[in-house]
């Protein structure tokens, strides 16, 4: 009897395991099978949001590849783009893989990222007293606006600067100190081992890649033009600072090597000071800055590494997603610098905000045509602002025996004088930037702005002319005068 009971408790003993175990197995299953669901259903609302997102901001074509450390988790393109291999300029997207290439030559002992630029350039401006990490961070002092054929320090060493012409420099100590052109070196030493077919670091090889026709917005309409890469190693963006092209996939596979620890191409630990060894940068969002690499912890749930780009026909993004060990490559063929910019800003961050969980920024209905709307506006006021002279000038003619001299000569000073200056100032008092800057990344405004100075300093001639004609007249006419007298 008792060996009946011993044999029925060892039954149930065996029934109960089997039950959990199938039971723990058969959870474990539907966890991962509602994890997975719930994955798929991450990708299928952001392919949605960004679908919506891209017709609501006129883009003409966007390009996008998620990845994790082995797989492809998204890999969509929206508007007149075919496929994810379709190559776009990144802007200064470039900045990571210039960085990348001088980490490379650290690691094999031809550079030290503490010696002095004036060690690989002895001929560099200023190089005795600028770093090749400060380069690197945009603290070397060197201004917004600089090109190689005319940098200085001009801002606070140690104090992060956003500059492109530090990367314009590193493109040169590439060249210096590996021998070959930085075209050759990002192609042999990153491109090729990573299989990255469809990137390039110049126009020639980014057409023979399929580069995506390019735009540039006039007036809230994107216009097809071709691209403008650098024509000078002068050129304010240079391949190394901003115009290397790729296509979404190729940089997914890119972000993919950062997150396998370098693959070869680079040591972990150089990843790491890559990523962490940085500056902080005080903005309304606060992040700091290192190597190519902007880190960003707030608002977010995790941190995230980025990078944007722009160039006068392109924009991309880049990010890694260090704890979800996410990478995300997104790219557009136009550059519509005050609204579309802004969108873009949003649209990238929102695809971050959706992988951990939040709510994405919302691109509203009619948002693209009231703002330029309100652009346009603003030009159409400058313009008619500077046309009106011009068609009250015979007014003007007629009235010019009345009044008083100072008053008509104030009124010429005034307004065919200092105001088509201040209207040529506007961009550098508003915005900080040159009109050289403006007439590459905001046409429609340079326009705007050149054609209603010239229209009023012209007027503001021949206003001049009937003026001193009237108070001034021809020798024969006071002879004619005198005889009649």
């Amino acid at each position: 009897m008792k060996r009946i009971k011993s044999l029925c408790f060892l039954f149930c003993v065996v029934v109960l395991g089997v039950v959990f175990f199938f039971g723990a197995n058969l959870n474990q299953a539907q966890a991962l099978a509602l994890a997975e669901q719930t994955e798929s259903n991450v990708y299928n609302e952001i392919d949605s949001y960004l679908a919506d997102a891209c017709a609501k901001a006129h883009f003409p074509a966007m390009s996008i590849t998620i990845v994790n450390k082995e797989d492809v988790l998204l890999s969509k393109t929206y508007g007149d783009c075919e496929s994810t291999d379709t190559p776009f300029l990144l802007g200064s997207v470039s900045k990571s893989f210039t960085a990348l290439c001088i980490m490379q030559l650290v690691e094999q002992g031809k550079i030290n990222l503490n010696a002095k630029l004036s060690d690989y350039l002895p001929n560099a401006t200023d190089g005795n007293k600028i770093s090749i990490l400060q380069l690197l961070n945009h603290t070397s002092g060197l201004g917004e606006h600089q090109n190689l054929g005319n940098y200085k320090i001009t801002e606070k060493q140690g104090v992060h600067k956003y500059a492109n012409v530090n990367y314009s420099i590193l493109g040169k100590v590439i060249e210096c100190v590996s021998g070959l052109s930085y075209e050759d070196y990002v192609e042999e030493n990153i491109f090729e081992p990573l299989s990255m077919s469809k990137s390039a670091a110049s126009y020639e090889k980014a057409k023979d890649n399929g580069l995506i026709k390019t735009y540039e917005n006039w007036f809230g309409i994107n216009t097809k033009t071709n691209p403008k890469f650098p024509k000078s190693g002068d050129a304010w963006i240079t391949a190394s600072a901003g115009y290397l092209s790729s296509s979404t996939s190729d940089l997914g596979r890119y972000l993919q090597m950062y997150m396998r620890g370098g693959e070869g191409i680079i040591s972990s630990e150089s990843i790491n000071k890559m990523f962490y060894e940085n500056v902080e940068v005080q903005a309304s969002i606060p992040y700091k800055y290192g190597m190519g690499w902007t880190l960003t912890n707030e608002p977010l749930k995790q941190p995230a590494l980025r990078h944007s780009g722009l160039v006068e026909t392109g924009m991309s993004t880049i990010y890694i997603l260090p704890e979800s060990q996410i990478g995300i490559a997104i790219a557009v063929n136009t550059n519509d610098y005050f609204v579309g910019k802004d969108m873009m800003d949003r649209i990238d961050w929102s695809i971050v905000l959706m992988l951990m969980g939040d709510k994405p920024n919302q691109i509203n209905d009619n948002e693209y045509v009231l703002r330029h709307f309100l652009y346009d506006l603003a030009y159409f006021v400058v313009f008619a602002i500077s046309v009106l002279p011009l068609c009250l000038i015979m007014l003007y003619k007629n009235r010019l025996t009345t009044g008083r001299l100072w008053v008509k000569i104030s009124l010429l000073i005034l307004l065919h004088l200092i105001l088509p200056i201040f209207i040529l100032l506007l961009p550098q008092m508003f915005f900080a930037t040159p009109l050289w800057v403006v007439r590459a990344f905001v046409p429609d405004m340079f326009t705007t702005i050149i054609i209603s100075s010239c229209i009023l300093f012209i007027t503001g001639i021949a206003k001049t002319i009937m003026l001193i004609k009237k108070t001034h007249p021809p020798r024969r006419q006071i002879d004619s005068t005198l005889a009649i007298l």
